[in-house]
Formats: structure tokens, sequence, C-alpha cells
């Protein structure tokens, strides 16, 4: 087996240490105590300790740039291109929003599709479902482990249109600094443009951890305007709130132990420009809910997806079909962001997906029932 050039050099490097002895000679240790070094380290731990929590608290843009983290991507990406990212059948195009920005779209097909891609009369050549996927914080939508979620949702048995797009201040999209309110408006704005050719019932929200946040709040929109509810709303690992993730986040690591984290930090993401907390709005969301967590999941523990699963059965009303918790092995490396190894998650939310439709047949079923006694009383 061959030793790559990085391993070898290291030994070299490691082994002219040794050979040098240099840990044993006091006077390589004489500049850690010079005093322009311990003002050094002691400055960079302030700033660190205390002024990065200071800047959470007092700075809007500070903080909204923490929670999203829209900066971390790759830079010079080909999203106008989805082949190079071994995305075929996938169509690139942009959808403007009601202020005249602009929103990256890709359309991926379903693998069964035996006809050419076209925006959007595509859409008419079957009758599968139409999943918006609304992604999570940090990259775009061509981050690798979202185009393997694409991958099995296009693939049998679930078969979906899969239409993912890039919130305004990601990816290709116009760039802004996002709050809640613009995510949110993204989202709706990219409903609203799939129901021009889509029927309501085909479409299937997917939000994907910070997704699940802006998910639960278009659904709660939409349930309050009395539009047309999606066919249903799938939450993969979603948090309580984004105060609640911020005690198990790992960037949080080292801040999350100071006596006034929960102050200067955790309780400052209830601000109106980063509250996605999905508890409080759980039980105003109308459509059926499916919530998926990895019991290994290091970022967004669990307990929170089963949290928000309980709080929707105890707020919603209890004539609505009855939200759905699937915990999915950590024996697979799910993790936070890879749900899409488990061997189980199609078939799951095939389950729900099934369980839905025999909800809604049951429901149009009493409907006409109740419509006939109706007017026969009046006979």
């Amino acid at each position: 087996m061959l030793e790559s050039p990085f391993f070898m050099m290291g030994q070299a490097f490691s082994k002219r240490l040794l050979d040098a002895d240099i840990f044993s000679h006091k006077r390589n240790w004489r500049i850690f105590s010079q005093p322009w070094v311990v003002r050094t380290l002691f400055t960079l731990l302030f700033v660190f300790y205390l002024g990065v929590p200071a800047w959470f608290y007092f700075c809007p843009w500070f903080r909204r740039t923490a929670v999203y983290l829209h900066f971390a991507d790759w830079p010079f990406q080909a999203l106008s291109d989805p082949e190079k990212y071994g995305l075929s059948n996938t169509k690139h195009f942009f959808v403007e929003t009601s202020t005249g920005e602009l929103l990256g779209v890709w359309h991926i097909l379903p693998n069964s599709a035996n006809f050419t891609l076209n925006v959007p009369s595509s859409f008419d050549n079957d009758d599968q479902p139409v999943i918006l996927y609304l992604h999570g914080s940090a990259e775009s939508r061509s981050a690798p482990y979202r185009r393997s979620m694409y991958g099995v949702l296009t693939r049998n048995p679930l078969c979906a249109h899969v239409v993912t797009f890039d919130y305004r201040g990601f990816g290709d999209s116009t760039y802004i600094s996002p709050t809640a309110s613009t995510l949110q408006e993204d989202a709706m704005a990219m409903f609203l443009w799939l129901q021009k050719y889509v029927d309501a019932s085909r479409i299937i929200i997917w939000g994907h951890s910070m997704g699940t946040g802006i998910a639960v709040k278009l659904g709660e929109a939409l349930s309050k305007s009395n539009q047309s509810n999606p066919f249903a709303i799938v939450l993969e690992a979603p948090f309580t709130s984004i105060a609640d993730a911020t005690r198990t986040f790992p960037l949080s690591y080292f801040h999350r132990r100071l006596p006034l984290f929960e102050t200067f930090c955790a309780q400052q993401t209830r601000h109106p420009d980063t509250n996605l907390n999905s508890d409080e709005r759980i039980g105003a969301v109308t459509a059926p809910i499916l919530i998926l967590h990895a019991a290994d999941d290091s970022m967004v523990w669990s307990e929170q997806g089963k949290t928000l699963w309980k709080r929707a059965i105890r707020d919603r009303p209890s004539n609505l079909h009855r939200p759905v918790f699937v915990e999915l092995d950590g024996k697979h490396g799910c993790g936070h962001r890879n749900i899409h190894k488990a061997p189980n998650l199609s078939s799951e939310v095939f389950k729900f997906l099934e369980s839905v439709k025999l909800y809604n047949i049951a429901q149009n079923s009493c409907q006409r029932i109740l419509k006939c006694d109706i007017n026969e009383d009046y006979r």
C-alpha cells in the first residue's frame, strides 16, 4: 500500500523535531513567558469568550449571520449547470418574488419520468407528488448531502418531482442579509408559483433543520389565510426553537457553559429577525405532519423532534390527521445531515403519505354523506 507524500513528509518532520529535542530546552519555552505573548493570548480569549456573545447580543446583523450562516458556501459555483453536480433531468431557472428579486431554482424530475423536462409543463405529464424542498442553514441547494436526499425522493417508491431553491442571500439568488421574514416570503413565493401549475393536493413541503422552522411558518400562514393546504409537511431534523438548538449546536460548545449564555445568546434568537420557533406555531398548522429525526443527531437532538411532535398532538384539533414521528436508527450514521442514509426512510415516508391519502378519502366521504343529509332535510 502506497503512503501519501504528505504522510511521509509529516513523518520526516516529526523525526527532525525529535532528533533536535527542542522541547527539552527551557529556552524554547521562554517565549510563552514574554509579556506581549501573554497579553495577546489574554486578548484573544477575551474576544472569543466575551466579545462574541456581546456582538451576538448587541448586533442584529452578527446574530442573523451566526444563525443562518448564509456566507458559508463554496465560491464560484456553477448552479446554472446542474449536470456538473451529477443531476440529470434537472432544469435551472429563476422565480421572481413579489418585490422583483430572484430565487435560483432546480426542478428535478422523478426517475420514473419518460418525458423531456420542460418547466412548468412537465408537471402535467404525470400525477406524481411535487416536493418543495426548504434547505437548512449554510451552503446552497447544491450541498452533497442535499443532492443525496433529492436522489432518495426522486427514486422508487416515492418517485416525486423535487423543486429546490435558494433563499435570498444563499446560492445564486438575489443577495441580501436574510431574516425570518424574508425566508418565509421566499418559501411562500415558491409555493404560490407552484400552485400556478400544480394543484396544492400534490405539493409536499419538506424542510430540513432551519428549513423546518420555515416550513412550519409557511404552514401556519397557509392555514390562517384559508389558502389551499399542501398535501403534507415533512420536518427533517427539526428543532423546537432556535434557542433550544443553540444549547446543543457544536459552534456554541465553548460558550454555552458561560453564566450569561442564556441571556446573551440563546434568548436573543427569539428576536423577530431569527424567530423560527416551531413550538409556538405547530398547533396552528392544519396540514398533515411527519417528523423525521435520527437517533444519533448531535446537532439538534432527537428529543427536540419528539417534543415538537407531542406539542403538535396536544395543540392541533383532534379531527386532523394525527402527526407522525419516526426516529431513525443511529447505527446508519445519519446524524443531522444524512438521514438519506437510513434504508427505511423511503418506506416510512411512503407509508405516511398513504395514510394521508386514506384520511383524505375518509374525510371526503364524510363530507359527501353530510351534504346528502343536509339536502335531504331541506326536501
